[in-house]
């Protein structure tokens, strides 16, 4: 950039921040809008809404909380009895070259564990994921991820 290029530049810069600067002092700002007792019924006409005084709303807040004080009272409904989850059970087969990955999705597929990645994640926050045994393994869907952990890792 030559140095007439770098002063037209400034001088543009410098004419454009004194005109914004006209209009920004020049501009009528006076303009305030007054909020009136008439306007705010308006507004609140235009939108189907009501004003109350501050009494009024203790006073329906105090009769709701009578109304609903006799509700937490009811006695509790008898809830049904949890159906038991189906465990399943695999003797899973590790073969040499299987990744750790291909086990977890074999896991998640048999449904012993209800998400590979979460597994995966585990096996590597605990530094096992090179710990997997290629040999058969029983597991099943009541044991916990340390539990699987233990048993495909032992040798």
């Amino acid at each position: 950039m030559t140095s007439k290029n770098l002063r037209g530049f400034s001088a543009g810069i410098i004419l454009s921040t004194g005109i914004l600067a006209g209009f920004y002092y020049t501009a009528d700002t006076d303009k305030t809008s007054v909020l009136t007792d008439e306007s705010v019924a308006e507004y609140l006409s235009e939108k189907g809404e009501l004003a109350i005084s501050e009494e009024e709303y203790t006073s329906l807040k105090d009769t709701d909380d009578k109304v609903a004080a006799p509700v937490a009272k009811e006695e509790p409904k008898a809830v049904p009895p949890k159906e038991e989850e189906k465990v399943y059970q695999m003797t899973l087969t590790i073969t040499q070259g299987m990744s750790t990955g291909e086990v977890c999705d074999l896991l998640q597929k048999e449904n012993i564990i209800k998400n590979s990645d979460e597994f995966l994640k585990y096996l590597r926050s605990n530094n096992l994921e090179g710990a997997v045994r290629a040999e058969s393994h029983q597991v099943n869907s009541k044991m916990s991820f340390d539990e699987i952990a233990k048993e495909i890792t032992s040798s």
